[in-house]
């Protein structure tokens, strides 16, 4: 299997999955915290797209992000560019609104496409030999930055199987 068409089922299954732990959630379900130190499904949904929308757009592609051009003023939020939830102290999860759930999906939904539209533009050896500068200012080939976002989404997904599962039990 080629490097491109694993990475590209790598998110088509996990956004299969979680679309899955989406399905028939309230807007009440989503916003559910364990406690005040947790995430929220919505506020998984939420990283989601924005891990995927920053790399792909600011970092990889040096271009305004989907956040910046019309979704952060779609989902009620300040168009904070580098503002993926990444570090968020307790006051800051406990100051986050959850946006409306279609909203939500429908913005990570616009940043996976994106992503794959990226992906879609590099063949094998684009991806391990072109070179792009992390959020720490280090040089990693796009094939590096495929694999941490594959690693990134897979655990999100399962964060929000797992919030599902607290809240509805098994297979519900």
């Amino acid at each position: 299997m080629a490097l491109q068409e694993f990475i590209r089922e790598s998110i088509e299954i996990n956004w299969e999955w979680l679309e899955r732990y989406l399905d028939g959630l309230t807007q009440e379900e989503i916003e559910y915290r364990p406690n005040d130190q947790c995430h929220s499904i919505g506020f998984v949904v939420w990283h989601y797209g924005r891990a995927l929308d920053m790399w792909t757009q600011s970092l990889a592609r040096r271009q305004p992000q989907l956040y910046e051009q019309e979704w952060a003023g779609r989902l009620g939020m300040k168009p904070e560019a580098m503002d993926v939830g990444f570090g968020y102290s307790v006051e800051d999860l406990n100051n986050w609104r959850c946006p409306d759930k279609a909203l939500l999906v429908q913005y990570a939904a616009a940043a996976r496409d994106n992503f794959l539209g990226f992906l879609g533009e590099h063949d094998d050896s684009s991806l391990t030999t072109t070179m792009m500068t992390n959020r720490q200012g280090n040089e990693i080939t796009l094939a590096t930055m495929f694999r941490i976002l594959v690693w990134e989404v897979n655990q999100h997904g399962g964060q929000a199987g797992y919030l599902r599962g607290m809240q509805r039990g098994l297979g519900q």
